[in-house]
């Protein structure tokens, strides 16, 4: 790889910032959670390094390595090879240690940036020498918070997990200095090592017990004679998986509605708050979803397992893989959208007989009464989440804004920590794009509406017949000629598109402070509980408009968004039209009775098809796709689910039907006329 000039800016930026790290008061933050004294926690050891990870201040962690070698790692990131290091972290100081990149997808990733080498990275303080650790400390991750302008997913979902009596790896903010330089405001975590397991489980305990890691595709699901290649041993004995396949046979087995012999082999418990808090801050990348990942297996001596949970920078909606599935759609979730859930199947784009260690616990009445019960206490963590998510803003707000290679700007940052009514559907649709890949706006924006970017296969392959549409590879590039050269500069609503920076796409995740209280309300209502007050739109104070009509009409809808349709403006009862890279989408029923026509929803096929005399449009929800009288047609936005909404962009629709559609800036309105009534707008 091309070497980039990392080393130039982070000296100017040193050069033009005084830092001012160390933060030792302030206000509005919200302390660590205390664990759940309700819960019982494996008796461990207590460890010196605890210190490093003490609510209320920033690590400092101060990495001295030799040019060649941070050449090196810099040429070939992906090689992740530990390069001989010093570090001084919170003043200790130690030599000869193992630092290098980690990662799969996000290494991969940030490699095919043009413009950054803002990598992830493991600092191994024993890998040279065995007895040496940080204040019992053996392993230290840095995580570069890809995809999340927040900076704080991890963290809360970390801490979430703590307050019920998970073992839960530690979790801090923290300063990354290279040679002397500021690199990088980065997450800190404890990894899961030697130090970590004797924290949590007592000494030694890796020398009778096996550690797993998992890739993408760890189902669980019992296969006889396999070797379950993507469960890979980290740590431990090594008994060529036998107690894991025993483990996963016994899951597999359990009777339906009975719990079986599956206490012999699994720590119920740790299983239940892995999962429960995965549905409850939507953490889809994850064994919840469609990649089956992102945790870790320790089994002890006696073959019992425990589930160890791991990286949640794409917690609280910032994966969305999957939420193309038809809602609804038999032996899948019905959780396809970024408010609502279904706590009886928690689970997204996969059915919950692909996810045995759901499925089959969630069946037995008591473990599901004790999920059920972990969800509580995670719905009364959330309770103040409006306060914790501000007042973890204002702290790591300076450490965000001196960051010289964040992959977001403050703009991200800020709208990403504050609620919009515009919620952005599927947490991967709408708002701004990384740094670097913002839509610029054109020369008279204001009198040309927000395009829904189009374009006509040149041979237009037919709707497939009986079979569900497949939404696009995540963060696959749209095809030639479906950018849209006319796109306004999409809202600052802390929402995503998938952008690329060097060819390669990052997805920055919706506001983490509207899908909280969002997805809070939905899980009080199903629980039963007092439903918190979301908060309330400002309604729009604008004056001048093309359309006198809009004028007198601008606080008719909460949503800020008004569409007038031949001098008539909707009302949107339940959900608002939301602005999406660009597009005006707003929910299909009500633009269908306005502008005449049927609307009709396939589940199976997960298509919703309109038609008004010899013209019928199907969108694939989840989709880029759309087909108009059986020809294919590429969209910059898709059709998607929005609080059991089926959304839809009006401009592509309108025009479609012969409609005009004209956007009034100042107003945000969206005009829909017929030929006949254009002229009264002109």
């Amino acid at each position: 790889m091309k070497l980039k000039g990392k080393t130039a800016k982070l000296a100017i930026a040193a050069l033009s910032t005084v830092m001012a790290v160390s933060w030792g008061s302030f206000s509005g933050f919200v302390p660590r959670a205390a664990a759940a004294t309700s819960t019982e926690i494996t008796a461990g050891v207590a460890q010196e390094y605890e210190s490093l990870f003490q609510a209320g201040q920033i690590m400092e962690v101060k990495v001295t390595i030799a040019d060649e070698d941070w050449t090196s790692i810099l040429a070939s990131p992906l090689d992740k090879e530990y390069k001989k290091v010093t570090a001084e972290v919170n003043g200790s100081v130690l030599e000869n240690i193992g630092f290098s990149t980690k990662g799969n997808l996000t290494l991969n990733s940030v490699a095919g940036m043009s413009d950054s080498d803002r990598y992830s990275f493991r600092i191994k303080f024993d890998k040279y020498d065995k007895k040496q650790t940080l204040l019992g400390l053996d392993k230290l991750v840095l995580n570069n918070n890809y995809s999340d302008p927040s900076f704080m997913r991890e963290y809360l979902h970390y801490e979430a997990l703590r307050s019920i009596g998970l073992n839960a790896p530690l979790v801090t903010f923290a300063n990354l200095y290279i040679n002397g330089e500021l690199y990088g405001f980065y997450t800190a975590v404890e990894a899961v090592d030697d130090s970590y397991m004797e924290r949590n489980f007592g000494e030694d305990m890796l020398e009778e017990g096996t550690l797993y890691d998992t890739e993408a595709g760890t189902t669980l699901q019992y296969s006889e004679d396999s070797d379950y290649g993507t469960i890979s041993l980290d740590a431990g004995k090594d008994d060529d998986k036998a107690s894991l396949k025993n483990f996963i046979k016994v899951l597999n087995e359990m009777p339906a509605g009975e719990k079986g012999d599956i206490e012999q082999v699994l720590d119920v418990d740790s299983a239940l708050k892995y999962i429960a808090a995965n549905v409850v801050f939507g953490n889809y990348d994850s064994y919840n979803g469609d990649k089956a990942q992102n945790f870790e297996l320790f089994g002890d001596k006696d073959g019992k397992f425990t589930v160890i949970p791991w990286d949640f920078n794409m917690s609280f909606n910032g994966y969305t893989g999957g939420q193309g599935m038809s809602p609804g759609a038999t032996g899948t979730s019905s959780n396809s959208n970024a408010t609502n859930v279904s706590l009886d199947a928690p689970v997204l784009g996969v059915s919950m007989t692909q996810r045995p260690l759901i499925n089959n616990l969630l069946q037995v009445a008591e473990y599901k009464e004790k999920y059920l019960s972990y969800v509580s206490e995670l719905v009364d963590y959330m309770s103040d989440i409006e306060q914790k998510i501000t007042g973890l803003a204002d702290f790591i707000r300076p450490g965000v804004e001196a960051d010289p290679t964040k992959f977001y700007t403050m703009e991200q940052f800020e709208s990403n920590v504050s609620y919009s009514i515009d919620s952005g559907m599927n947490g991967g649709f709408g708002g701004t794009p990384p740094q670097g890949t913002m839509t610029e706006r054109p020369q008279g924006a204001g009198t040309t509406p927000p395009q829904d970017s189009d374009s006509a296969d040149a041979n237009p392959p037919s709707l497939p017949d009986g079979t569900a549409p497949q939404r696009p590879a995540d963060g696959a590039a749209l095809p030639e000629g479906s950018e849209n050269a006319n796109a306004l500069t999409p809202p600052t609503d802390g929402g995503a598109q998938f952008g690329g920076r060097g060819g390669n796409s990052l997805m920055a995740s919706g506001s983490i402070m509207t899908f909280a209280l969002n997805r809070l309300v939905n899980l009080q209502e199903q629980l039963g509980l007092p439903v918190t007050k979301l908060p309330e739109a400002a309604a729009s104070t604008a004056t001048d408009s093309a359309d006198p009509a809009v004028t007198e009409n601008t606080a008719a809808n909460a949503g800020g968004i008004q569409v007038s349709i031949n001098g008539k403006v909707m009302l949107f009862p339940d959900q608002h039209p939301i602005l999406q890279n660009g597009s005006v989408l707003l929910p299909v029923s009500e633009l269908v009775n306005v502008l005449g026509g049927t609307a009709s929803w396939d589940k199976d096929k997960g298509t919703v098809t309109i038609e008004n005399g010899s013209t019928k449009i199907t969108w694939i929800v989840g989709s880029n796709k759309a087909y108009v009288n059986g020809s294919a047609v590429t969209l910059s936005t898709p059709a998607g689910i929005l609080s059991g909404r089926t959304m839809v962009p009006v401009r592509f629709l309108s025009e479609r039907l012969g409609l005009t559609v004209k956007w009034v800036d100042s107003t945000k309105t969206v005009l829909v006329t017929s030929e006949a009534s254009d002229e009264a707008y002109k």
